[in-house]
């Protein structure tokens, strides 16, 4: 559980009997939070399981009580700090709840510009819990919200959240690279795992490539929907864990993994990437990785794969080519 779900148990008096929306929820605990409240999740996240996976929330007539756990990027909040407001016409309080290191003292300049007073309800397990009123504002739309990435002669759209909002990445651009520098499987079936904003996506599927994406996050596939439709090329995009939406086998992986799970730095994720890859790859598939050069990818790649090479590297960066 936690750190900040444990703060909104210790609420549970205040909680007694309200009807609660909590958004952009981080952890699967707060779906059975036993505080004698009505409890609806929205979740970005895929894992968390909650009633509404969605890029932005949608707020039942019934709530009296919104609480938001602090997201990573600041452009996030905001985001979601305007959608709140704009669904809403009469105030509703409101609870931001976060890590006191995590970035919450600078969160509240957000907070204050949609709540009447803030007031500092709780801190403890070193995350801070403060509440306001929030006040109604002008309708948002998430089609307003993108951002327009170049990708060569392409166009990609990302909204808050999503991984490198608004740029292209350098990871992901060393990557680019590779693939059109080397020489690639004919063009058949590719699955991007942790597709973001489509970037790897519309490029494939602009080669020919038959494109699955998929993303954990509600709003990176929304992101990667559009930017397939900018640029009028065909892909299925999903959500899910990983590779829990592909069926049968396919020529190539690609992705750009990530190696923090919310605000923690972890490998777990990659490791189950790299470990799960060949049982959906063909004979001779081949899965195209990068990552920061100094995580222990090849380690787990030369266990998975027969062949395994550095296609591309910057003083940064790591490309790894690995056949199955």
């Amino acid at each position: 559980m936690e750190n900040s779900t444990q703060l909104i148990l210790r609420q549970s008096e205040a909680l007694a009997g309200r009807q609660v929306l909590v958004v952009e929820a981080n952890d699967s605990a707060l779906m059975s939070l036993d505080v004698g409240a009505d409890i609806h999740v929205h979740a970005d996240d895929f894992t968390i399981g909650a009633q509404q996976w969605a890029p932005a929330p949608s707020i039942p007539d019934n709530i009296d009580l919104l609480i938001l756990p602090l997201p990573k990027s600041g452009d996030r909040l905001r985001f979601l700090l305007n959608w709140l407001a704009g669904e809403i016409q009469a105030p509703v309080e409101i609870w931001l709840v976060g890590p006191a290191k995590g970035g919450i003292k600078g969160a509240l300049k957000h907070f204050d510009i949609h709540v009447d007073i803030s007031e500092l309800v709780d801190s403890a397990r070193h995350c801070k819990l403060y509440r306001g009123m929030l006040q109604p504002g002008e309708k948002q739309t998430l089609k307003s919200w993108g951002e327009v990435i170049a990708v060569d002669e392409l166009t990609a759209v990302s909204y808050p959240g999503v991984f490198s909002h608004g740029r292209l990445d350098e990871g992901s651009r060393l990557l680019l690279d590779a693939l059109q520098q080397n020489t690639l499987p004919k063009p058949g079936k590719v699955v991007d795992v942790g597709c973001g904003a489509g970037v790897l996506s519309i490029t494939l599927a602009r080669q020919g490539w038959q494109v699955q994406a998929m993303d954990v996050s509600a709003t990176a596939v929304a992101s990667c929907k559009i930017s397939l439709e900018r640029n009028g090329l065909q892909g299925q995009v999903s959500g899910g864990d990983l590779f829990s939406p592909v069926s049968g086998r396919v020529d190539m992986i690609v992705t750009n993994p990530p190696f923090h799970d919310r605000r923690l730095r972890t490998t777990d994720i990659t490791r189950r990437l790299i470990q799960e890859a060949p049982r959906h790859l063909k004979e001779g598939g081949e899965m195209w990785l990068v990552a920061n050069r100094e995580l222990p990818y090849v380690q787990w790649l030369d266990q998975a794969f027969r062949h395994v090479q550095v296609a591309a590297e910057t003083n940064r960066f790591r490309v790894y080519r690995a056949v199955l």
